[in-house]
């Protein structure tokens, strides 16, 4: 991946932070062996031992999503030189992920990478993973299906929409754009031999669900959540078949979407029908 596509996620995850006694926003960016990204920013509290930098919420966001391999992490924040992690995390980030890159920037474009090893030259202990009581017999037994799921988007929606009530009646005739991340344009390829493809998104801005909702189609009579499209699900999913009109490098421009601008789109699919 990317170097500055790792450090424009952990920009991005500052927006997540919550430092209001600091005012020190920091944003981090774990990759995983496997190309997945996992974000984190800073949790203060008013019992400042409790606060928690934002490089150890990452790490604690992918482990828990099962993920034990780490290629390299990313550090931003509003300062200048940019910020290192803490010792605190340094040592965390050596019990997990061991002598990987650590990017450091900042919003001006200042940029350092150093290896942890750099940053800590004499750490304390190793992984432990092998002795972690976890058991494949333990994995085989607990509803493991239970446990969150976390996706990478792929790109996001561009249009004039900026709130779900303007979608306009008749968007079905109406031009979108979805901008691709730059990195996976090459899973585009041959795009444009299709008619017609399926959108996936992540409706951003639902915060809550309901198990039954109206059916605009069927004379707003009342289904199950599972039984129609109402965007309040539980895990705010949209599917939306589009027509593409054109494929111009990494941007798709699309008839008939009816998602707002800058939803998150997690995948693009042929649609066979």
């Amino acid at each position: 991946m990317d170097k500055e596509y790792l450090l424009e996620a952990a920009s991005a995850a500052r927006c997540r932070a919550y430092a209001p006694y600091s005012k020190f926003l920091v944003g981090a960016a774990l990759l995983t062996e496997s190309g997945a990204v996992f974000t984190g920013g800073n949790i203060e509290n008013a019992s400042y031992g409790m606060t928690v930098c934002a490089e150890r919420v990452a790490v604690w966001n992918a482990l828990h999503a099962g993920q034990r391999r780490f290629n390299a992490i990313a550090v931003v924040a509003e300062c200048s030189p940019p910020p290192s992690p803490c010792g605190a995390c340094r040592q965390v980030l050596w019990e997990f992920a061991g002598n990987i890159p650590v990017l450091m920037g900042n919003p001006q474009g200042e940029r350092e990478e150093l290896t942890l090893l750099d940053l800590l030259s004499r750490p304390f202990g190793a992984s432990r993973w092998s002795e972690n009581p976890v058991s494949q017999e333990m994995l085989g037994k607990e509803a493991i299906w239970r446990l969150p799921v976390s996706f990478q988007p792929v790109g996001f929606v561009v249009n004039n929409y900026s709130e779900p009530g303007v979608i306009p009646d008749n968007y079905k005739h109406l031009l979108s754009k979805i901008v691709i991340d730059p990195g996976m344009e090459e899973g585009l390829y041959r795009l444009n031999e299709e008619k017609n493809i399926i959108v996936i998104a992540h409706l951003n801005k639902v915060s809550s669900y309901t198990l039954k909702d109206k059916r605009s189609g069927r004379g707003n009579q009342v289904y199950g959540v599972f039984a129609c499209r109402a965007p309040m699900r539980p895990n705010a999913l949209a599917q939306s078949v589009v027509e593409l009109v054109t494929v111009e490098k990494n941007i798709l421009t699309v008839k008939g979407l009816d998602l707002i601008n800058g939803t998150p789109v997690l995948d693009i699919k042929t649609d066979y029908r």
